[in-house]
C-alpha cells in the first residue's frame, strides 16, 4: 500500500461513524495494534516519550520522535497518527517543519496539542488555562 493509499484509506475512516485509534508507543505495540485488527494506528506522545526515558510534555527530542513514528509506520500496513505534541517547536514555521518530517516518515495524519510558551527545556509547559 502506497503513502498515498494509506492517506485515503486514513481519510476514509473518519466517513462512517466514530474512529476509534488504539495508540502504540513502539513498534512492538503497533505491531499488537494491527494483528488486533484495527484500521489504524495512533501514536502516543506520552507513551512514545517514556519509552524512549524522557518526561512527556515536549521534553522529547524531535528527531527522537520522528524517528520513533518512522519506524511504527514502516512496521505496519495500517496509516499511522501521530501525536506530534506542540509540534517540538516555539514557531509555526518550527511546527511546519516538524509536520513535513512527520509526513516524510510515513504518518498519514497529525494531531498537534494546543500548548502555548516555550518549549519546556526546564520541565514545565504554559498551557492554555
Amino acid at each position: 500500500m502506497t503513502i498515498h493509499d494509506k492517506a485515503e484509506s486514513f481519510r476514509s475512516l473518519h466517513t462512517n461513524g466514530p474512529l476509534v485509534l488504539p495508540n502504540a508507543w513502539d513498534v512492538a505495540t503497533a505491531l499488537l495494534v494491527a494483528e488486533a485488527g484495527a484500521s489504524a494506528v495512533a501514536t502516543t506522545s506520552a507513551g512514545v516519550a517514556w519509552s524512549l526515558g524522557t518526561a512527556d510534555g515536549g521534553h522529547l527530542d524531535r528527531d527522537l520522535a520522528v524517528d520513533a513514528i518512522a519506524r511504527i509506520a514502516a512496521a505496519v500496513e495500517q496509516p499511522v497518527t501521530a501525536d506530534i505534541e506542540h509540534g517540538y517547536a516555539e514557531t509555526p514555521d518550527g511546527v511546519a517543519a516538524t509536520v513535513r518530517l512527520v509526513l516524510e516518515a510515513g504518518a498519514v495524519g497529525i494531531n498537534v496539542e494546543d500548548s502555548v510558551g516555550h518549549l519546556p527545556r526546564h520541565g514545565r509547559v504554559d498551557r492554555l488555562r
